[in-house]
């Protein structure tokens, strides 16, 4: 897992000496460029007041699993692309934590465990399991077999990279939505690095703002 900042918006003209919150605080002013713009930007954000916000944008390039990159690609409000298994070859494999199920909410989990099924540790049957399907894609490739039709068997372990760009209002939604103790784990930890990068462009902003708790909005 890997989140990679890798372009955002350059202001022009009068703009193109400012930072990103100074941008901000200027369009929220209509124009004005005063001092102290980290302190407007945190009132807009406690207020709800997010149509400045969505006047600035960020590009991330994100090395994940397909499991997470579906998640991610609801976000429908972010612009996003993904590494095509129709024309490229599979990038290998994460590792899988496996978890257990939270007691009362379904869809979470909780501490990592191995449990034992058969007489085999769930690790070992989930290792065996990767190996062979990248066998069986190997060998349906080598049989002529296209790869938008061999890829169906590959595990949603399997890596990706993806590219997201959006505002930072569509960004702060994301936060707010999986910086929450209920979204699976290998997703918070991308919106906690997201939310880490976002923090280095306006820290005068994230580092006065509750953002790691996922209920600032």
């Amino acid at each position: 897992m890997k989140v990679e900042l890798i372009s955002k918006t350059v202001g022009v003209g009068k703009y193109s000496e400012l930072g990103n919150s100074e941008v901000v605080a200027a369009i929220a002013r209509h124009g004005a460029i005063k001092e102290d713009n980290g302190k407007l930007v945190r009132y807009l954000m406690n207020h709800k007041h997010w149509s400045p916000l969505q006047h600035i944008s960020f590009g991330f390039r994100i090395e994940t699993r397909r499991s997470i990159s579906a998640q991610i690609f609801r976000h429908r409000s972010l612009n996003g692309q993904e590494w095509s298994l129709r024309y490229a070859e599979p990038l290998g494999f994460e590792d899988i934590d496996v978890r257990k199920e939270h007691p009362t909410n379904r869809q979470s989990s909780t501490d990592s465990f191995n449990p034992i099924i058969g007489y085999t540790p769930a690790s070992d049957l989930i290792d065996r399991h990767i190996e062979e399907s990248e066998l069986l894609y190997n060998d349906l490739i080598e049989a002529g077999v296209a790869k938008e039709c061999a890829r169906d068997i590959l595990p949603l372990c399997t890596k990706t990279t993806i590219h997201i760009t959006g505002t930072l209002r569509d960004l702060l939604g994301l936060l707010n939505v999986r910086m929450e103790k209920g979204t699976q784990k290998e997703f918070r930890d991308i919106a906690n690095l997201i939310g880490e990068e976002l923090e280095k462009e306006l820290p005068e902003v994230f580092s006065k703002i509750e953002w790691k708790n996922g209920m600032f909005m």
